[in-house]
């Protein structure tokens, strides 16, 4: 891409995925440092359960469930989602935003139903992707990219 503007864009976005039986993920994390911010996207066609044990981040995250459909109101799937040190169960059944705070512990997650393939959009608030599981640091997750063909 030519012009003033093009180093605003980018086309490195697919990624490896941790959510199988996906092969992939739209994922675009700023190089710049301070700017806290990440999305990824993950099209969900059939059910599954993520591989992620509960656990919290240092940052807030926002999560939407997005139906692939001319009307947004159309979702039709279903995601079992659980909160807190208690593990408690939320079924999610319409097109959803979720703030996550800092800390607040999440997972597992299973999409059990899907009847109208959707988006599964994680927005961590962060540059870096890291988790801890009952409280200690679990690494940073670092999903390589995909090249794309070059048609």
């Amino acid at each position: 891409m030519k012009g003033k503007y093009a180093d605003l864009f980018t086309n490195e976005i697919i990624h490896e995925t941790t959510y199988p039986p996906f092969k992939n993920m739209i994922m675009h994390t700023l190089d710049n440092k301070d700017i806290n911010f990440q999305i990824r996207f993950t099209h969900v066609s059939v059910p599954f359960e993520g591989l992620e044990p509960p656990h919290s981040h240092d940052f807030d995250q926002i999560m939407l469930w997005v139906p692939c459909t001319d009307d947004l109101t159309a979702y039709d799937a279903e995601t079992e989602l659980h909160l807190g040190e208690e593990g408690e169960k939320y079924i999610i059944n319409r097109t959803t935003a979720l703030f996550l705070p800092a800390g607040l512990i999440h997972c597992p997650i299973r999409h059990t139903r899907v009847g109208t393939p959707f988006f599964f959009v994680n927005a961590p608030m962060t540059p870096e992707y890291g988790l801890k599981v009952d409280g200690k640091e679990a690494g940073f997750i670092d999903l390589k990219i995909i090249p794309q063909n070059k048609d």
